[in-house]
């Protein structure tokens, strides 16, 4: 009777345990969330990313045998969705806890910006593209906008410490991945398509923006077109809508990212001819993006192109002009066969820079006359 007794105890004690195995089952799969195909745990993975979760469990029904080899790629896969929050994930850890044809997946994830911080951005830049972005403006002048703001707006952090948008607008510094980021949101919520490119300057890693404008790719540096240190008021151009061409004379990535191969000249060309009600837009961006040098109007050859540019300057009564010049190694020979040939010239300075690749130069001439 007493052996009877023990029995019965110990099929109580099992079916007690199995109840409480029954239970934290229940327990664990209503704490996660059920997926059963890796696109779907991708997804899943990309909300809890969305939302800024720091600590998540999904519970997979895929059959687990080879989740563990492709996580990797699976958790690459969700943060590419939004290149905003690939660049302010700081780490993550996970761990596959497997049984039978099922694994429970966790997930912890330190951020560079807290989900206020985020929340913060976000209020800032409708605010800031309530006060640029005009209604009817199209692509083109939404990018120029936007761009001219964040180099007029935020420093380069010379520190090395500020990394996000939320200090490029908070703290108005950041490096180069704060720009990106920040572009990244005001051109998005302008509806203006971009991505964030990852890569490589002569000082070490960089980060700057692709950008979308009617289909066609442009490169867009917003940390290299704001001077360093910081001069108020100034804006460069030099990394505005570029190609890969033009880009990796001095940036490399290696990624893989869509082409950049249409010219921006060539389309404020089309633009100036196909859409003339903004015509005085794209004549102002064009001068200063530096893309009316390339007109005929605008370029001497030769010493005696040069000097009709002289000749024409004292018929209007000035003293200066500013030409590109197409012989850049040949200029001091030139200037001084110009000067004697345009005639009465008693003195003359100049300065010049280069202008791309081809060898020619922006010249900047000033000249006095004999009394």
């Amino acid at each position: 009777m007493r052996k009877f007794v023990m029995r019965a105890a110990m099929l109580l004690l099992i079916a007690a345990a199995l109840f409480a195995l029954e239970l934290k089952y229940e327990f664990v799969t209503a704490d996660s969330s059920a997926v059963s195909s890796p696109s779907s745990l991708e997804q899943e993975i990309y909300r809890h990313l969305s939302e800024q979760s720091r600590e998540f469990t999904v519970t997979y029904t895929g059959g687990q045998s080879a989740l563990s080899g492709q996580m990797p790629q699976i958790i690459q896969a969700a943060m590419a969705k939004d290149d905003y929050i690939a660049y302010i994930v700081d780490s993550y850890q996970y761990s596959i806890q497997s049984w039978s044809q099922r694994a429970k997946i966790k997930m912890v994830i330190e951020y560079r910006e807290s989900i206020e911080q985020t929340a913060y951005v976000d209020a800032r830049v409708a605010t800031v593209l309530a006060e640029i972005i005009e209604p009817g403006m199209n692509a083109h002048q939404k990018v120029k906008a936007i761009h001219d703001w964040i180099v007029l707006n935020v420093a380069y952090d010379e520190s090395l410490q500020s990394y996000t948008a939320y200090e490029a607008l908070s703290n108005g510094q950041a490096v180069c991945q704060g720009y990106s980021l920040l572009a990244y949101k005001l051109l998005r919520a302008a509806d203006v398509p971009n991505r964030i490119v990852e890569g490589t300057v002569d000082t070490g890693n960089h980060a700057w923006n692709l950008v979308n404008v009617n289909g066609a790719w442009y490169h867009l540096d917003t940390t290299w077109d704001d001077p360093v240190p910081d001069r108020p008021g100034e804006v460069s151009y030099a990394y505005y809508l570029k190609t890969d061409a033009a880009m990796r004379r001095d940036h490399g990535w290696t990624r893989s990212y869509p082409a950049a191969t249409t010219t921006y000249a060539d389309t404020l060309a089309q633009l100036q001819t196909n859409d003339a009600e903004r015509g005085a837009f794209y004549e102002t961006l064009e001068r200063d993006l530096g893309l009316h040098w390339l007109k005929s109007e605008h370029i001497a050859t030769d010493p005696d192109t040069l000097t009709g540019r002289i000749r024409d300057a004292i018929a209007q009564g000035e003293h200066s002009f500013k030409v590109r010049y197409l012989r850049g190694d040949q200029l001091k020979a030139d200037i001084d066969q110009a000067m004697r040939a345009a005639g009465g010239v008693a003195s003359y300075e100049l300065s010049y820079q280069d202008y791309g690749d081809d060898g020619s130069i922006l010249l900047d001439v000033t000249f006095t006359m004999h009394p």
